[in-house]
């Protein structure tokens, strides 16, 4: 027997604990012997012996390290880790030993070895035989054997059919905690990170209220200073609180879409007019095409909620990208569709953040000191009731990004020009 063939990887870290219990309560109900082993074909769980053979085998020492028992279910193991699929051993071709693999998430992470059942009633030669290679004693085996029912081969098919659906319930149970967990710990820092972002706002809303009480009221320029920037915090507080309400309206279906023909060049005009300012404050070279050259871009769509994901996209363009850089815009058309793509020269986005930019509460916290993490999964949301797509490409930290979002054209001429 080849003991090492498939086994290896490191430790799994499942919940063997809790395998332990649904395994036992599969022994219980079949009589089966079972055990649990991972990925270094290191038993995890069991023997589980619940019939009166299999505990006379355990008690005998048979799966002990060395014995036969052990090296029959480790080999099982091995062989389950090379092939994926059941594979079966016997002794005497009459006490008989299967195994399924043990595979979650789509990948292979241990085998489930059980049986150690007869087919038959057996002989008392035959017993005898099979003490003799487990090292038991041979009359005890026997006296055990014949007072139990034979496992036949249509019965053990139905108990690999068990077992395998057991395993499934079992993955899907332990995937639901994991996501109840998962859910949990987004709750948390939903909630610490929602409480932070509104507090600061009306911290310093509170802060400018009581210096202009404390202060002298007659002074115009010291009020104007101190209501403009009371201006900008509510603005703030404003569009945190607007934030929330999209992102539920998002997760109910429930966020307004009001298809009507329009023009992109109208929309993505309004949304780069509405950055330039702070593009310019922070002398970045904003880069646009000609659109009065690529005329109206026909479209069927929401103009004010395509303006929201152009200005959002923009915004963060800005935020990210350091003074003196450049944002550059890029609208071409293949097909039956337009791409409109944001390029930046800013902080880029981590290779481990790339896949969950566009989840909730995402935030790049070396560069984004504001916001809650919300404006790209509204944006997804948005471009994909729109019949298209939205997707980045980054190459790490320091390496820019840029953002494309594909949207279906129309042959229609739009009505008037986007507003606000």
């Amino acid at each position: 027997m080849n003991e090492s063939a498939g086994c290896g990887g490191g430790p799994t870290g499942l919940d063997w604990e809790g395998w332990r219990r649904a395994l036992a309560r599969f022994a219980a109900a079949t009589g089966l012997c079972v055990s649990a082993y991972d990925q270094d074909c290191e038993r995890q769980a069991g023997p589980l012996a619940s019939s009166k053979v299999t505990r006379l085998l355990a008690d005998s020492g048979v799966w002990d390290a060395g014995r036969l028992g052990a090296r029959i279910e480790r080999d099982l193991a091995a062989r389950v880790l090379a092939s994926g699929a059941v594979e079966h051993d016997s002794i005497e071709g009459e006490l008989r030993v299967r195994a399924v693999p043990l595979t979650i998430g789509g990948q292979l992470r241990g085998s489930i070895v059980y049986g150690w059942a007869l087919n038959t009633f057996g002989t008392p030669l035959g017993c005898e035989r099979i003490a003799r290679q487990l090292g038991v004693d041979g009359p005890r085996l026997w006296a055990e054997v014949r007072l139990e029912s034979p496992v036949a081969d249509a019965r053990m098919t139905v108990y690999t059919e068990l077992l395998e659906t057991m395993i499934e319930s079992t993955v899907r149970h332990a995937e639901a905690v994991e996501r109840l967990q998962e859910l949990g710990r987004l709750r948390e820092v939903f909630l610490a990170g929602v409480s932070h972002e509104l507090r600061t706002p009306l911290s310093v809303l509170g802060t400018r209220i009581e210096l202009l009480l404390r202060g002298a009221l007659d002074d115009s320029e010291a009020i104007r200073a101190s209501l403009l920037n009371m201006k900008h915090h509510v603005r703030t507080e404003a569009r945190l609180v607007e934030d929330l309400i999209e992102a539920a309206r998002t997760r109910t279906g429930q966020l307004h879409i009001e298809k009507q023909p329009a023009s992109l060049r109208s929309i993505l005009q309004t949304a780069i007019s509405a950055v330039l300012p702070h593009a310019e404050a922070k002398q970045i070279a904003l880069l646009v095409p000609a659109l009065d050259e690529l005329g109206e871009l026909p479209i069927f769509a929401d103009p004010h909620r395509l303006q929201q994901v152009f200005w959002n996209l923009l915004s963060n363009a800005v935020k990210f990208t350091p003074s003196a850089g450049s944002i550059e815009v890029r609208v071409s058309q293949y097909a039956n569709m337009y791409e409109v793509s944001v390029v930046d020269s800013g902080s880029g986005i981590e290779k481990s953040l790339l896949p969950h930019v566009f989840d909730p509460f995402t935030k790049q916290h070396n560069a984004n000191a504001q916001g809650l993490g919300l404006g790209l999964s509204i944006a997804r949301h948005i471009i994909e009731q729109h019949g298209g797509a939205i997707w980045v490409e980054s190459g790490g930290r320091n390496a820019g990004a840029t953002f494309h979002v594909s949207l279906p054209c129309s042959s229609s001429s739009p009505t008037g020009a986007a507003s606000e």
